[in-house]
């Protein structure tokens, strides 16, 4: 886990972002401000690379909160890099942003891995929302309000599972047999597993089996909002793509998408930050000094 890292103020944010260094690396002519002979060149090119990189999420927490779950969830649903747990140790630093993930109120443990990470760059979820109150949304939202209260930063509910969904056709026509015979999804997930009077064989196996894995990939809520969905839907014939958007969409990790976007620009001061110690280190060398000195001049007019 990182040490934490300072936090941005305004105005550092303004001036870095005002260099002729940004400029040069976000029109994408970086590696031009030299020749094309210039032994820096390559090294300008390698730098420029690596500050376009894709959004990369580090995912922490205690072990046992899901945290191998969300990072799926993450590359699945929103198409960013995630730093699983045991990644994050080798790939801090390519790091932009920390997801830091709760089961519930925080313990100690939490406070004490959440001051090694940077504030300004962590999104906090409530990991496993669907678990609590029965899949009540409602209660997952005071869980995780009363967490944001004591960690002093917003608290996003998030089912992982519900994310990363992945029905298939099979699965769905069992599933709408079950909706079509009014079968509901009991509070007590033993129930579910010997809701059938009989042990029959379905077209994905046997019906016990089935039932099991549908509870281990998306616990009693998903099923809950699967069958809610067929059976509602029951003369439209809803495919499998179908539920499994609805689910997505009930997993709440698509709420996670307007905090990524507000800290876009923290994330850029410091891949900033980063590029502008390159450039040092590479005018301290000597070749091309003038040119590269002048990137790192701050507040130029354009």
């Amino acid at each position: 886990m990182p040490h934490a890292a300072p936090i941005a103020s305004p105005g550092a944010l303004s001036g870095i972002r005002s260099s002729a260094l940004a400029r040069a690396v976000e029109s994408g002519e970086l590696a031009a401000v030299v020749g094309p002979d210039s032994p820096v060149r390559a090294d300008l090119a390698d730098a420029a690379g690596r500050y376009a990189r894709p959004l990369q999420i580090a995912v922490c927490g205690r072990p046992g909160t899901g945290r191998d779950t969300v990072a799926r969830a993450l590359r699945e649903r929103l198409s960013v890099t995630a730093i699983g747990p045991g990644e994050v140790g080798e790939g801090a630093a390519d790091a932009d942003l920390w997801l830091y993930v709760l089961s519930g109120p925080p313990r100690r443990a939490d406070h004490t891995l959440l001051a090694t990470v940077p504030r300004d760059r962590t999104i906090v979820v409530l990991g496993k929302a669907d678990t609590h109150g029965l899949g009540d949304a409602t209660v997952a939202d005071a869980v995780a309000a009363e967490c944001a209260e004591t960690i002093g930063l917003p608290v996003h509910p998030m089912s992982a599972l519900l994310a990363c969904a992945d029905l298939s056709d099979d699965e769905t026509d069992f599933l709408r047999g079950l909706a079509a015979a009014g079968e509901t999804m009991p509070s007590m997930a033993a129930q579910f597993l010997t809701a059938s009077t009989q042990s029959a064989e379905t077209s994905v196996g046997d019906e016990r089996t089935v039932r099991a894995g549908l509870l281990r990939r998306i616990d009693q809520r998903g099923i809950d909002i699967a069958l809610a969905v067929l059976a509602e839907c029951a003369g439209d014939e809803p495919t499998a793509s179908t539920v499994n958007r609805e689910l997505h969409a009930e997993s709440g990790i698509h709420a996670l998408v307007p905090a990524i976007r507000e800290r876009v620009e923290i994330v850029r001061y410091w891949r900033l930050v980063e590029l502008r110690a390159r450039v040092e280190l590479l005018a301290a060398r000597g070749a091309d000094r003038d040119v590269l000195e002048h990137l790192l001049q701050i507040g130029e007019a354009a």
